[in-house]
């Protein structure tokens, strides 16, 4: 199930760099955590994981993590600027920044799942 449009949307995009902004009133924030709201880590990967499938063009899954950082929470009212860069035999690098400050990173390696349909 994507996220896109539902806990976050895209403010703006240029090239493999996607500005984005959270829904603060979306379920998820209820429990996570009442009275200090934070973004799951695993919603930031899964949104990574859907701006990849944008950025290689076609969706793609992430079939492992690899050094994987989260420096500082991330609140739903921050606004969060992904920086993906695709790297050779299927695998992309991710930042994620608040201003300037590196919050997350993390290189995944992603399969292409319809590209093995015949």
């Amino acid at each position: 199930m994507s996220l896109l449009n539902s806990l976050y949307s895209i403010d703006r995009r240029e090239q493999t760099e996607y500005t984005v902004h959270f829904d603060a009133s979306h379920p998820i924030f209820a429990g996570h955590f009442p009275g200090q709201a934070i973004v799951p880590g695993a919603c930031l990967v899964q949104i990574a994981e859907e701006l990849a499938g944008l950025t290689v063009g076609q969706p793609v899954r992430f079939t492992a993590l690899r050094n994987v950082k989260f420096r500082q929470p991330v609140t739903p009212d921050q606004v969060v600027t992904y920086i993906l860069l695709p790297c050779p035999e299927e695998s992309i690098t991710v930042q994620l920044f608040i201003s300037d400050i590196n919050c997350a990173s993390f290189k995944a390696t992603y399969m292409c799942p319809d590209s093995d349909v015949q």
